[in-house]
């Protein structure tokens, strides 16, 4: 693995991944899902045996597979055969999607409502960004839905370990207008730090740790420059659908990311229509 952009001698980094018991950890069926479908030797027994341990996770499987989305000719009755007609990228999707979503629940109402917003913004941003890049030849779809949908997981993990902290961190940033500068002013590191260092704790693929590595712009040779800018795109494209305006003002929306890939104001307003349709669809399932 390259050097990846996160400062190990921060202390205040140091003493958040200390305390590393009180930081959620994925559960060890979506590790096991997400380590055997990243494997073309898996079979599809194998894959089902480790998901039927999971009733729940069982469950989302079922529906998802008879799901209109999937338009599939008869009712799927078993596991095997949602993994057979799903595929394993799909189900590697479900299981994070599963698996994350346990990190955005809060103890009390006023964390709840702060964590649910995040969550629903994960989704919208995974389903904009896998869109993104099947749409711009961004990379990996599956990639890009991935990143989408963890590229928020350093304000959950910021919030459990500091509750109270985070109260500041939303008036900061009222005041400041920057999430990531009142992160810094309250924790001592911000979001985007610490979702990367912590994916890196979870021994996640750098692929997925650099895709949340979503605000700075790539440098020149980036490898990781498309799966970055799909994401990037698809958090402002997504804030931007979810406030409901129907007036956009396409330069902050597009940033950087628009000047890279050249996108003409026309395209980029399609982009958003056609993302506006996908996160109503999303908000359904």
């Amino acid at each position: 693995m390259s050097a990846l952009p996160i400062d190990s001698s921060n202390p205040a980094m140091t003493a958040l991944l200390a305390k590393s018991g009180e930081i959620a950890v994925l559960p060890h069926v979506v590790y096991r899902i997400l380590e055997m479908t990243d494997s073309t030797d898996a079979a599809a027994s194998q894959v089902e045996a480790a998901i039927t341990i999971d009733p729940g996770f069982s469950a989302r499987l079922l529906t998802q597979a008879n799901s209109a989305y999937y338009g599939l000719p008869r009712k799927v009755t078993s596991i095997r055969e949602a993994v057979t007609y799903l595929g394993f990228r799909a189900v590697r999707q479900l299981a994070m999607t599963v698996g994350v979503f346990d990190l955005f629940v809060g103890k009390n109402d006023e964390e709840s409502l702060r964590r649910r917003s995040w969550w629903r913004h994960s989704v919208d941003t995974a389903v904009v960004a896998r869109y993104l890049a099947q749409k711009l030849g961004l990379g990996r779809p599956d990639e890009s839905y991935t990143s989408g949908l963890l590229h928020y997981i350093g304000k959950t993990v910021l919030d459990r370990f500091n509750p109270d902290a985070y109260g500041n961190v939303v008036v900061a940033e009222r005041l400041c207008g920057d999430d990531r500068l009142a992160e810094m002013r309250v924790y001592g590191c911000d979001h985007v730090e610490v979702a990367m260092a912590v994916a890196m704790k979870w021994g996640f693929p750098e692929s997925l740790i650099m895709g949340m590595n979503y605000l700075d712009p790539p440098e020149e040779g980036d490898v990781f420059a498309p799966l970055r800018t799909s994401v990037f795109l698809a958090d402002r494209i997504a804030n931007a659908v979810r406030s409901g305006s129907q007036d956009f003002d396409l330069i902050p929306i597009g940033g950087w990311a628009a000047s890279s890939l050249n996108l003409a104001d026309d395209t980029l307003l399609e982009l958003i229509q056609e993302s506006t349709r996908l996160v109503a669809d999303a908000a359904k399932s």
